[in-house]
């Protein structure tokens, strides 16, 4: 009798630990699965410019002289007395959402510099210095604030850029289902020559004019600063981008299209 109570007891206790370790392993496989599945949920509706989405991009470059190459005696006597170069240059971007991920879309060419030289010489004064190029890129929204921002995905050929600011909390327009047509109304909000941010949007309309040699033409006024500004529909969302002026004619802007950004945006790991 005692025997077969601690049989009893041990079948009973082997059942439940059983139980209790297919729980824990289902656990410990869900969570992390359940993580990387997260999405984030399309943005609402819109029914006005979506000037919370939109950013200047900033990139401030600094060349530095990083040492004589090689140490020659009038190098090593003015390498210390040289100031380091400071540029900056600015762009438009916007938060574009597709397909539950949000990045901050502008023209390639505005997040990568031209090369920089790595060297600067002076022959006839036997002197060579080897540079360095330090670069931080921000976005500033309508806030005001700038928020540090890095590079995401980049890709020359349709000049297009994704960066990811965790600090910025703007709102997104949602890529548009569909390709516009041509003749549609169109709208950018811009910064040409870095006009915008806190209490100023400017926001420009036009049509889409269609495409010739894989370049989208809109009838939207394109400046330096406009690269990278989000191309939208009367819904407000993301159907192209503007990267390039027109500059014979002051309203056009050429840029990527609608099946452009979904290329790109489906790209990105």
């Amino acid at each position: 009798m005692k025997k077969n109570t601690f049989s009893k007891f041990y079948a009973y206790f082997g059942t439940i630990f059983a139980v209790a370790l297919v729980c824990l392993v289902i656990v410990a496989s869900c969570g992390p699965y359940n993580s990387v599945l997260v999405r984030q949920g399309s943005p609402e509706a819109r029914h006005k410019p979506p000037v919370d989405a939109f950013v200047i991009v900033t990139i401030d470059s600094k060349v530095l002289p990083e040492k004589c190459d090689p140490p020659t005696e009038n190098c090593l006597a003015v390498i210390g007395s040289l100031p380091p170069i400071e540029t900056r240059k600015t762009g438009s971007g916007m938060m574009v959402w597709h397909e539950g991920r949000s990045f901050i879309l502008t023209a390639a060419h505005v997040c990568k510099e031209k090369e920089a030289p790595s060297h600067f010489n002076h022959p006839e004064k036997d002197i060579r210095i080897k540079l360095k190029t330090a670069e931080e890129i921000s976005v500033i929204g309508v806030d005001g604030v700038a928020h540090e921002a890095d590079i995401v995905s980049l890709n020359d050929d349709l000049d297009l850029c994704a960066l990811r600011a965790e600090a910025f909390n703007g709102g997104a327009v949602a890529l548009a289902p569909t390709a516009p047509r041509i003749g549609d109304v169109v709208y950018s909000i811009a910064a040409p020559y870095g006009l915008g941010g806190e209490s100023l949007s400017l926001i420009f309309n036009g049509r889409y004019s269609g495409i010739r040699r894989g370049m989208h033409y809109y009838t939207i006024p394109t400046r330096p600063g406009s690269s990278g500004a989000i191309v939208l529909n009367q819904d407000w969302q993301a159907i192209g981008s503007l990267h390039t002026a027109f500059v014979p004619l002051e309203s056009i802007g050429m840029g990527a299209g609608w099946q452009d950004l979904k290329i790109f945006l489906e790209s990105i790991n």
